[in-house]
Parts: structure tokens; C-alpha cells; sequence
């Protein structure tokens, strides 16, 4: 049996196009590096100078032990370094290492790249208003979560 088409404007559309948007993020770009996702992002953003663990776990919303796992693949891959600090022998700095800048540069930049030129391909007027309405779709459903769960952060 054949799916009916959504509505345009419905909300059952808007979460669709958000998933398959969301899939093309998590799934296609790490795809492309034959990499999984955890790893994938955490080059990311160690070249954009996020550089614990911590602070990866918490913006990637990784568990501890799946980014734990994803580091030492990446070690073991020759991506990254791990180094401590001098003022805490304990935690420990990510960087990327000569492979792994080559690697970013290679392959992350290129899907930089692609989402670049799709966003260039919408009119100024279509990047502001997908800007604004997103901004704001995030904003009113952050109410509403407060409003549903007050004690949620």
C-alpha cells in the first residue's frame, strides 16, 4: 500500500523533512569518510579547537564511553593525539595530528563545501526566512519542553 503524500505546512512534513535533513548530517556525511558518526564529529570539531572529552561528549551529546571509544579509534587511525595538561596530568587535550589535519582538509571541508553550495543555491531571502523560522521553531518548542517538563535544562 502506497503512502499518502503529506500535506504541505503540516507539522507531520515539517518533522519528515527534518529527519531525512537530520540523516543527510549524521548519517550521508560520516558516510563519506567511511567513518562513524561519533568519529566524524569529533574530527570536527577538534579541528575547531573543542578539544576534551567533556566538551565533545556534551555537544555532540555522546555518551562518555561511545566518545571514549570513538577517540581511540581515531588515535589508532593516527588521527589524533592525545595530550595532558600540564596543570592536570589526568585530563587530557585532543589534537589533530598531520594525518588528521590532511584527512579534515580532504574529506570534511568537501561536505563543507557541498552544504555550501546548496545553501548558495537558495535566494538571500529563502537563507534569512529558513534562518529565522528555524531559530524561531527552536525557541518555541524550548518554551513548550520547559513548559511540559519545568525542571529540564
Amino acid at each position: 500500500m502506497e503512502k499518502a503524500p503529506l500535506a504541505a505546512g503540516s507539522l507531520e512534513a515539517f518533522r519528515e523533512v527534518t529527519m531525512e535533513l537530520d540523516q543527510i548530517y549524521s548519517s550521508l556525511f560520516p558516510k563519506t569518510c567511511r567513518m562513524p558518526e561519533a568519529e566524524y564529529w569529533s574530527l570536527l570539531l577538534i579541528h575547531e579547537g573543542v578539544v576534551t572529552q567533556s566538551q565533545i561528549s556534551s555537544q555532540l551529546s555522546l555518551s562518555r564511553q561511545t566518545l571514549n571509544s570513538a577517540f581511540k579509534q581515531l588515535q589508532k587511525k593516527g588521527l589524533i593525539r592525545l595530550e595532558p595538561y600540564q596543570s592536570n596530568q589526568r585530563a587530557k587535550q585532543a589534537f589533530l595530528t598531520e594525518e588528521g589535519e590532511a584527512f579534515v582538509k580532504k574529506y570534511i571541508f568537501r561536505m563543507h563545501q557541498t552544504e555550501e553550495k546548496a545553501w548558495s543555491r537558495l535566494t538571500r531571502q529563502e537563507q534569512a526566512q529558513l534562518s529565522a523560522l528555524t531559530a524561531k521553531f527552536r525557541d518555541l518548542m524550548l518554551e513548550e519542553l520547559k513548559a511540559a517538563v519545568p525542571d529540564i535544562t
